[in-house]
């Protein structure tokens, strides 16, 4: 027990004005952060697929129009069509398709880039102003009405998940110490390491993209987690130390700096990891992941001695739910060490066979909302008229090339139509039967185009547009799962050897959460729930985050000498609460109506209930066990 410290006066005033001084950068420095919610924002703007359609977009009138689609035989008042092509952004109506019995389409190319929510945002907003007052039956479609619908439903669902996310935390927190208005005050130094973390990001980059912009919810639940083990060691010196409040507080900073410390440089070990990522999603993800958290640190390492010393001592001194509960829980525990070992073999066998058949989801569009009114129209048009709101785009270099192309009376059965682009010589639009954001399909695709090209003997060729792109982050998300996991678990593993100066006990510490990795994989195929970018994302930060129980226990572990009644008594509610608080923050994921995000919470929490379980039940199992055998073996 670290005592000696504990008559040390804590430098409040100094942190205290650091802290301030660091808000104020940080509220001053967040003003130029935006969100980007286009999915392929994720590839980011140095990409070639996104360049090479960038390039395009630039110098053609009918790359990636806006669609206004009307009931079937209703059409857009002329008046009205005059008011949406005179509207600045609008260069032209580019193509009218009526056919009785078919909806009305009407097609508008725009002069920026439409997969951009800044630009395509003022301009969806007049269009839709110009509808309601003289078209109200109509509505929209086409890349940038699904842009910006899609971007203002994740920014709402962010939003919402943020406020469920510290109620839920908060919630917990309250009902297990009992102190209500401690646990508002223990989001503050949370808040404000997340603030720093994000003005730091913003220096590096100028957005937050699709996995980025979900950090600071989860930080919510991990940043809660020093808070809380904070409370517990300070509780416990109280009760079993006989210390004071003021006594207590400092000698258990002292005691908690070495593995709150490992426990954050696992999680930023990880976010580390993704940030070296080939896909800009994760690369931005990991990036932000690892500042956020290292912000996050320092203020609760920093701040939160500050707010327990000017706490009442009564709300220290309490007594929480389930202290008891948890103690007496470890003599049952130790009898029964085999019967557990034996169950989490045989779940670890169960899941691994239902692995085998764990499905791959090949459309990441999936996971966006399909009950966006752009997707919906989207999906009409390519029922009537055989049309895509994001083609597969065919380049020629020579012009005639793509008049023979479109010429071929011999085309494969997979392609619906053809359109030339106008305003670039050689561009086609290819609109596929089969959906091309299915991997199966665009790959089906591709190649017969290919092939009809080798057959006609055509010249230089690229492919691009929105399903290219899909079919890139595919590419890059597959090149890049198989190094990056691999990446965090060798961080992490160096960072506990580092941190725990053994070379065994990483891998005993680690262990419990690979089986917890294993299960969730398992309850996914037996669920038929399909793996994807989110599955791959959750991972690593699995991985760093689920750690951190084990740490704790680990460093409690080693200061009782293997007495589990003790260990469970300092830190037991600790690992348990902490855990639970970032289910909660994942879980808050779960009530949106972005499919990518719901997948990512539900994922996620599963993963770290699993944690939970093997951290409490087979971690000190596998601890024991290895104490037992040093004895045998020095003996």
């Amino acid at each position: 027990m670290t005592t000696r410290h504990a008559t040390r006066p804590w430098p409040t005033l100094p942190i205290v004005a650091v802290g301030v001084v660091l808000s104020l950068l940080a509220a001053a420095q967040l003003d130029r952060l935006t969100l980007n919610g286009d999915l392929y924002g994720l590839l980011g703007g140095n990409d070639p697929a996104v360049m090479t359609f960038h390039e395009l977009a630039e110098v053609t009138t009918g790359l990636e129009e806006l669609l206004v689609v009307c009931e079937p035989d209703q059409y857009l008042p002329r008046i009205a069509l005059e008011k949406i092509t005179s509207l600045p952004s609008v260069t032209a109506n580019t193509r009218t398709y009526i056919q009785p019995g078919k909806s009305s389409l009407y097609t508008f190319s725009l002069s920026g880039d439409p997969a951009d929510y800044l630009q395509s945002g003022v301009v969806i907003d007049r269009v839709r102003a110009v509808l309601a007052a003289m078209a109200p039956t109509c509505g929209m479609a086409g890349t940038p009405a699904y842009v910006v619908e899609a971007h203002d439903r994740l920014n709402t669902d962010l939003l919402a998940a943020l406020a469920v996310a510290v109620l839920l935390v908060t919630m917990l927190f309250a009902f297990v110490y009992r102190i209500g208005w401690l646990a508002l005050v223990m989001l503050l130094p949370v808040g404000l390491g997340i603030m720093w973390g994000l003005a730091t990001y913003s220096l590096v980059r100028a957005e937050l993209t699709l996995f980025a912009a979900a950090v600071p919810t989860l930080l919510v639940g991990i940043g809660i987690d020093h808070c809380i083990h904070m409370i517990q060691a300070c509780r416990y010196s109280i009760v079993h130390d006989g210390l004071s409040r003021d006594a207590a507080v400092i000698s258990a900073w002292w005691r908690l700096l070495r593995p709150v410390t490992i426990a954050s440089l696992t999680t930023i070990a990880t976010f580390c990891a993704l940030s070296l990522a080939q896909l800009r999603g994760f690369a931005d993800f990991g990036l932000c992941g690892a500042l956020v958290s290292a912000g996050v640190w320092l203020a609760c390492t920093a701040l939160l001695p500050v707010i327990l010393l000017s706490c009442p001592e009564r709300w220290l001194a309490g007594k929480a739910a389930f202290e008891s509960p948890l103690r007496r829980f470890a003599p049952w525990l130790q009898k029964r060490a085999m019967l557990v070992a034996l169950s989490a073999t045989a779940i670890t066998a169960i899941a691994v066979f239902a692995a085998r058949d764990l499905e791959l989801l090949s459309d990441i569009r999936q996971l966006e909302g399909t009950d966006l009114e752009a997707r919906i129209l989207q999906n009409r048009i390519a029922d009537e008229y055989g049309l895509s709101a994001s083609p597969i785009l065919v380049r020629f270099v020579d012009h005639l090339d793509a008049v023979e192309f479109m010429a071929d009376i011999d085309r494969p059965r997979s392609i619906a139509s053809l359109v030339e682009v106008p305003g670039v010589a050689g561009l086609v639009q290819v609109h596929a039967v089969e959906n091309p954001f299915i991997r199966e399909n665009y790959q089906a695709v591709t190649w017969d185009i290919q092939q009809q090209i080798k057959r006609l003997g055509l010249g230089r060729w690229q492919l691009s547009g929105a399903p290219a792109m899909n079919a890139r982050i595919d590419e890059l998300l597959f090149a890049d799962i198989r190094y990056i996991l691999p990446l965090a678990a060798a961080f992490i593993l160096l960072v506990l050897v580092i941190g725990t100066r053994s070379g065994s006990l990483p891998f005993i510490v680690l262990l419990p959460l690979v089986l917890s990795l294993i299960w969730v994989t398992g309850a996914m195929s037996l669920g038929g729930v399909a793996a994807s970018v989110v599955t791959a994302a959750i991972v690593p930060i699995v991985l760093g985050i689920g750690v951190d129980g084990g740490v704790h226990l680990l460093a409690s572990w080693q200061r009782h000498d293997g007495d589990l009644a003790s260990v469970f008594a300092e830190t037991g509610l600790a690992i348990v609460v902490t855990v639970t608080t970032s289910i909660a923050a994942f879980g808050a994921f779960m009530i949106a109506n972005s499919p990518s995000l719901a997948q990512f919470g539900a994922q996620a929490a599963g993963a770290l209930l699993g944690c939970l379980l093997v951290t409490v039940l087979l971690l000190p199992v596998l601890l024991q066990h290895r104490r037992t055998a040093t004895f045998a073996a020095e003996k």
